[in-house]
């Protein structure tokens, strides 16, 4: 149970605030239900901050202004920016280290995105389509592959069993101390950040910017990226959604994403 009265809120985005996945319209992705308990905490002086593995985008952007949340945290925490979209804090992979981590994804025939772009990089342009999403993006092959910059995020894909997924994680995290790794999408992704560049490290500077104290911080989520949050917050609140070992380090579990889950357990939370 959580033995405090939250002085602000963060969420994750995919399968957690984002409730209604399947809408054609982006807009329509969230549900009226969840903006109206996001912008009325907001409103009253509860800051509600949404905290996603997502680029700084227009649809997140649009987001947080019509909850009236004053900052975003993106990437995973790779980029924190304000409702104007001017970047506060930015956390990014070097180049050099961003050419190492992409030469092992190549060895393992490892599909990757850079920065949450619309360009997904695999062994071939035919490359099989796991997850919905993917259709709508440009895929292209190795040799397509842009000059090499520092990175806020790489998202990896491409096993065909989350056991291949956690022995590319575990490849890249004996090779890279510097680096933060994260199975997410049930198993079947690994997103990849600077060490610096977590939810947690994020949400804690956001409290400071606004003068809260972390411990009074409630972070909703539903993914491995979101328990970077129980060392910097109060509690982690995972949604029923979620793996089994992310719910095992959760402080409480509420009910499912979908159906404004999120506005529902804000209903028993914040009385």
């Amino acid at each position: 149970m959580i033995d405090f009265k939250a002085k602000i809120y963060f969420t994750d985005l995919d399968g957690t605030f984002i409730d209604n996945p399947k809408a054609k319209n982006e807009k329509d992705k969230v549900s009226k239900e969840n903006i109206q308990a996001a912008r009325a905490l907001n409103d009253a002086g509860i800051p509600f901050i949404l905290a996603t593995g997502r680029s700084n985008s227009e649809f997140v952007l649009w987001l947080t202004n019509e909850i009236h949340a004053p900052y975003a945290i993106c990437q995973n925490g790779g980029i924190v920016v304000d409702k104007n979209n001017n970047i506060l804090k930015r956390e990014e992979i070097k180049k050099d280290t961003v050419i190492k981590v992409v030469n092992i994804l190549k060895d393992e025939q490892m599909c990757f995105i850079f920065n949450s772009n619309k360009d997904i990089y695999g062994p071939s342009a035919k490359m099989k389509i796991i997850r919905n999403w993917i259709k709508k993006l440009n895929r292209h092959t190795y040799e397509d592959l842009p000059q090499f910059a520092d990175s806020t995020k790489i998202l990896t894909f491409g096993k065909v069993s989350k056991k291949g997924i956690v022995n590319v994680r575990d490849i890249l995290q004996k090779e890279f101390s510097n680096l933060a790794f994260h199975i997410v999408s049930k198993g079947y992704s690994i997103e990849i950040n600077d060490i610096n560049a977590t939810k947690g490290i994020a949400e804690e500077f956001v409290c400071k910017i606004m003068n809260i104290d972390p411990k009074y911080a409630i972070h909703f989520g539903d993914s491995g990226n979101d328990t970077t949050t129980i060392p910097f917050i109060g509690a982690f609140v995972a949604m029923k959604n979620s793996t089994k070992n992310v719910k095992k380090q959760a402080k409480l579990v509420v009910g499912n994403f979908k159906k404004s889950g999120v506005a529902k357990a804000l209903s028993q939370l914040h009385k």
